[in-house]
Order: C-alpha cells, then sequence, then structure tokens
C-alpha cells in the first residue's frame, strides 16, 4: 500500500508539471500568431468596396487596389479581396489575364458552408477563364456556379450564370442548349425586375434560334425585346435589337422592311463604337436594293474604322460596287485590300492575341507559384507547430485515461468479487430447492404409473366390449343380407308372372281382332242377302258391342296394373333409400362404439317390419 501512495504522489507531481509546460507552449503560440498579423483589419474597407460594387465599381476597384500586400491578411480576408477585386475588374472591363487571384478565392471559399460566396467565386473563375479562351474549365465553373446558387435567394447572379452558361454553349455551335440557359436567365432575371437584363436575354434566345434558321422564332423573342425595351426605356439596347430585326428581315427577303429597321437602328445607336456596323447594315441593304449611291456613301464612312472586320466587309462591298460601275481599277485596290485584311485577321491578328495573352498568364503562373511556396513554407510551419501540441495533448490525455482506466478496473474487480460471493450463496440455495424439487418429481412419477395402469385396464374393457358388438353387428347384417335375397327373388317371381298375363292378354286381343276381321269379310259377302241375314247381323252386332266393351275393361285393367306397378316401384325406392340411411347409421353407430345395445334392437326391428311391408307389397301385387 505504501508503494502504491509513493506511486500516485509521484503521477500527480508529474502531471502539475506537465499541465505548466502545456499551459506555457499554448502563451506562447498565440504570442506568435499575434505578432504575425503585422496588416491591420481592413473588414470594414472590403464591405465599403462591395457596397459600391453594383452602382460605382470604379470607386470600388480604387479601394480594392489601394490595399498594400493584400497577401498578408488573414485567409478569410484575403479570400475576399480576391473575389471582390476580380468582380471589380469584371465590371470595370479589365481584361483577365491570369486566374491565380480568384482561384485563392475559390479554393478557400468552396471549404466554406456559404452557398453564395460559393457561387460568386465560381462564377467570377468562369468569367476569367472565359477571358483566357479556356472554355471547358469556364464551363465547369459556371455549373457549378450554378449549382451553388440554387441555394441562395440572389436572383440577379443567377441570371447572370445561366446567361453566360448559354453563351458559352453558342459559342460552341450549341444552340439548342444555349435556349434553355438563356430561358433561365430571364426567369431569374424577371424574379429579380431587371428589364435590362429581361431584354438582353430575350435578344440571346433570338440570337440561339436565329442560328438554328428558325427566323419566326427568333424574330418573335426580338420583337418582345423591343416592346420590353421601349416600355423599360432601355434605348441602350434599342439599337442593337433593330439591327437583329433588320438582318431576319432581310435574310427572309424583306429588303425594304430591313432597310426601315435599319434606320431606326442607326438612331437608336449613341455609341461611336456601334456606329460602324450600323453604317454597314445601311450599305449593304442599299447594295441589295440597287441603290448604289447611298450604298458607297455609307460604306465611305468606316473605311477609317477601327475595327479590322468592318474594315474587311466594307472593302469586299466595296469591291463588288466597283465592279457592278465597271470601275475595274477600284474594283482591284478594294479587293486586294479585302485580302490582306482577311490574311491579316486569319494569320496575324489572333496569334499576337493568343501570344500577348500568353506571356501574361505565364508571368502571373509564375507569381502564383512563388506565393503558393511562400504559403506551403508557411503552412508547414503551422502544422509542425500543431502536431507538437497534439502530441502534448494526447500523450497527457493518454496518461490520464490510463491512470483513470486503472482505478475504475479496481473498482470493478471490488464489485464482482462481491457479486460472486452473493452467486454462490443463491446457489446453495437452488440447490436446496433442486433437491426438493427432486423428492417431488419422484412421487408424481409413482403417481403417474398407478394412473397409466389404470388407463390400460379400461382402454381393455374398452376393446372387449367393442369386439361384442362387432361379432352381434356381423350377425344382423347376414340375417339382413338374407331377408334381402329372398325379398329381391320374390319381386323377380311377381315381375315374370305379371308380364305373362300381359302377354295373354295381348294373344286374346289379337284374336278377337281377327275374328272381327273375318267377321266383316262375311258381312261384305253377304250384303246381297241382307234380308236373310239382318238377324245374324243384329248378333254380331251386339258380340262386336261387347267386344269393344270388354276390350276397354282390359284397356282400363292395364293402366290400373302400371299405375300399381308404378306405386310399388316408388315403395320400394323409398324403402331400399330407408334401408341405406338405416344402414349408414348403423355404421355410425359401429364407429363410434356406443354401449346402447338397446338402439341397436329397435333397429333390428324397424328391419323386420320393413321387410314385412315390403313382402305384403309383393304379395298383394300377385
Amino acid at each position: 500500500m505504501e508503494i502504491k501512495k509513493g506511486i500516485c504522489i509521484i503521477a500527480s507531481i508529474n502531471a502539475t508539471k506537465m499541465k505548466r509546460y502545456i499551459y506555457l507552449i499554448l502563451f506562447l503560440f498565440i504570442v506568435g500568431l499575434t505578432a504575425c498579423q503585422k496588416t491591420p483589419h481592413i473588414l470594414p474597407l472590403l464591405q465599403e468596396a462591395e457596397t459600391l460594387m453594383d452602382s460605382r465599381p470604379d470607386s470600388s476597384l480604387c479601394l480594392l487596389e489601394s490595399v498594400q500586400s493584400p497577401e498578408n491578411l488573414s485567409a478569410a480576408e484575403y479570400a475576399t479581396w480576391c473575389l471582390l477585386v476580380t468582380q471589380a475588374r469584371d465590371k470595370n472591363y479589365v481584361e483577365h489575364t491570369s486566374d491565380s487571384v480568384i482561384g485563392v478565392a475559390v479554393r478557400y471559399f468552396e471549404k466554406q458552408k456559404d452557398p453564395l460566396r460559393k457561387a460568386q467565386a465560381y462564377y467570377c473563375q468562369g468569367r476569367v477563364l472565359s477571358d483566357l479562351d479556356l472554355e471547358e474549365e469556364a464551363l465547369e465553373a459556371y455549373l457549378n456556379a450554378k449549382e451553388q446558387v440554387a441555394q441562395t435567394p440572389d436572383f440577379n447572379l443567377r441570371a447572370r450564370i445561366n446567361n453566360h452558361l448559354g453563351s458559352l454553349y453558342w459559342k460552341n455551335m450549341n444552340q439548342r442548349e444555349s435556349i434553355v440557359y438563356y430561358k433561365e436567365a430571364y426567369q431569374a432575371y424577371t424574379n429579380d425586375s431587371d428589364t435590362a437584363g429581361m431584354v438582353n436575354t430575350l435578344c440571346n434566345v433570338g440570337k440561339s434560334l436565329h442560328g438554328l434558321n428558325l427566323l419566326d422564332s427568333a424574330f418573335i423573342y426580338y420583337e418582345k425585346a423591343l416592346q420590353l425595351a421601349n416600355e423599360g426605356h432601355a434605348q441602350g439596347q434599342r439599337g442593337t435589337i433593330l439591327t437583329s430585326l433588320g438582318n431576319i428581315s432581310e435574310e427572309r427577303g424583306e429588303y425594304t422592311t430591313a432597310l426601315e429597321y435599319y434606320r431606326g437602328a442607326l438612331e437608336s445607336t449613341d455609341n461611336p463604337k456601334f456606329l460602324d456596323t450600323e453604317y454597314y447594315n445601311l450599305g449593304d441593304i442599299y447594295h441589295v436594293l440597287g441603290k448604289n449611291d447611298s450604298a458607297l456613301f455609307y460604306i465611305e464612312k468606316i473605311l477609317g474604322s477601327e475595327n479590322v472586320f468592318i474594315q474587311c466587309n466594307a472593302n469586299r462591298l466595296l469591291y463588288q460596287l466597283a465592279k457592278e460601275s465597271r470601275a475595274y481599277d477600284s474594283a482591284f485596290m478594294y479587293n486586294e485590300t479585302y485580302l490582306q485584311l482577311r490574311d491579316s485577321i486569319e494569320h496575324v491578328y489572333r496569334p499576337q492575341e493568343l501570344e500577348r495573352v500568353k506571356a501574361l498568364y505565364n508571368k502571373e503562373r509564375v507569381e502564383s507559384r512563388h506565393y503558393r511556396q511562400m504559403q506551403e513554407a508557411r503552412i508547414r510551419i503551422f502544422v509542425l507547430i500543431i502536431l507538437v501540441l497534439a502530441s502534448l495533448i494526447v500523450g497527457t490525455s493518454i496518461y490520464f485515461y490510463f491512470n483513470k482506466k486503472l482505478s475504475l478496473q479496481r473498482l470493478r474487480n471490488q464489485e464482482t468479487q462481491k457479486r460472486l460471493d452473493e452467486n454462490r450463496r443463491q446457489l446453495s440455495v437452488k440447490n436446496k430447492e433442486l433437491n426438493e424439487n427432486s423428492a417431488k418429481l419422484e412421487t408424481a412419477q409413482q403417481s403417474l404409473c398407478h394412473i397409466q395402469e389404470e388407463k390400460d385396464r379400461l382402454v381393455r374393457e374398452r376393446n372387449e366390449r367393442v369386439h361384442i358388438l362387432k361379432e352381434d353387428n356381423r350377425k344382423q347384417q347376414a340375417e339382413y343380407e338374407r331377408k334381402l335375397e329372398e325379398i329381391e327373388t320374390q319381386w323377380q317371381e311377381a315381375i315374370g308372372e305379371k308380364e305373362r298375363i300381359l302377354h295373354e292378354k295381348d294373344v286374346l286381343i289379337n284374336q278377337k281382332d281377327l275374328l272381327l276381321s273375318q267377321q266383316d269379310q262375311q258381312l261384305s259377302s253377304m250384303s246381297k242377302e241382307e234380308k236373310q241375314y239382318k238377324e245374324q247381323i243384329g248378333i254380331l252386332t251386339d258380340e262386336q258391342q261387347k267386344t269393344k266393351q270388354e276390350m276397354e275393361t282390359l284397356c282400363l285393367e292395364m293402366e290400373r296394373l302400371r299405375s300399381e306397378k308404378e306405386m310399388q316401384l316408388q315403395q320400394e325406392l323409398k324403402s331400399k333409400e330407408e334401408f341405406s340411411s338405416l344402414c349408414k347409421m348403423y355404421e355410425t353407430w359401429q364407429k363410434e362404439g356406443s354401449p346402447d345395445i338397446s338402439w341397436g334392437g329397435n333397429f333390428i326391428n324397424f328391419l323386420g317390419i320393413s321387410i314385412a311391408t315390403i313382402t305384403g307389397l309383393y304379395r298383394l301385387e300377385s
């Protein structure tokens, strides 16, 4: 016991020292984390920038870019800054050249349980990847954003996500899929009461239907967009809608209507960037209508356009106009210019742009890799500290756990010993009860033997009585069968006698018929001697009447005999049915083994009466 007490004292001293070390390490860790936070708290600035994002995106971008060393912020603040600065650049139409900044926001927010932030991060990632021409990655980002935004009430963000998904599919010539997303975007803009967004999505649906060559359906959607733009005073989009309606009308061959739409588009366009397109459309439609002077007037206005595509199309149209007016030198010059511009578009313009984007992307990727390495180094140090602390905490926990478990095991052993003693005492009591029950069981077995012997005796007596009854039944049944055979013999004899009498009667009737026929012959031969034989005729007539009466009497007698025979047969059948029912009753009585002898006597008496009745009927018939 003294050794155990000494061990417990040493363990308590070690536990106290270990607690002090743990508290000291935790204090140093907190101080180190506090020292690392050199950047002031900038949450209010981020909130203000997010508030200004929709109304004044340029001011929001200035605020966000004013943050010095944003990578030194906390993880949440840095991720929020990356998300907001990407949004601000997108709203200010700043072309994205790298996805490293938005990647920080995506990696952070996809681990959080905030669906709105996740949706915003994935949406911005899709915008950046679209600018980098990474269409498959952009599509995946937009789909992730669509999945997250469905859990939020932000209809505007939902509409923008679906709108960009539709644009991606339209860009890849999948117009049918793009229509589905454009319609979802239109519904979201409707829920958000955003007229400009509704007009834009209706135009996009019309554009996709136009691509499927469904001109009538596309025209309907563009008309809806035009009506909505007029009602909502969205004049900035009116020019684009009228241009699209003019394009459809031109494809239909309705050139005059197309000209009216193009003129309306020119009047509604206030952005100089879109004037070149409207001038080209007017020049093209005037050329189709055969008004080459008007076409030349508008085409010459766009020769100095900064848009290479517009210049290319304008020179192509000028080539056609010059060729039609037989100005072949001018036509040759315009055609050469057209070919040069087309070559520059195909071989120079796009590769240079791609190289510029690639260079910017590589630069950002190097910076991102460097920043990621620094972040990984910090994370490794942080993880190492956490592992050391976790090891100390786990070791202390294990020590206290096993110490507590040992004391609990001792208590369990004591309780087990007490239960064992109690079980032994109860076992002795149960043994006594078992001996008493064994004695009672032997007494019960002896009583059971006596009962079994009495039962066997009663069974033997019952079997003897049943045997006697069976013998008596067999004798009575033999007597009954003998009498039944006698009755059947008498019945056959009576039937034979009856048939003999009927046969004799038939013979007599035949003889009388023969006699009557002979007499008729004699009467016919003696017609000449009528006077002499009148007396004989009267006599014969009387005899004939008597014969007829006798025949009628015989017929009645035969009918009576037949009716009596039928009655006898019915009585016989009834007697047989009663006899069969009596036999069944007797068999039932025999199976039940009833010791009632009086019933058997009554049965024999009734059987005798039935046989006597049948015999009397046969005698009466004879």
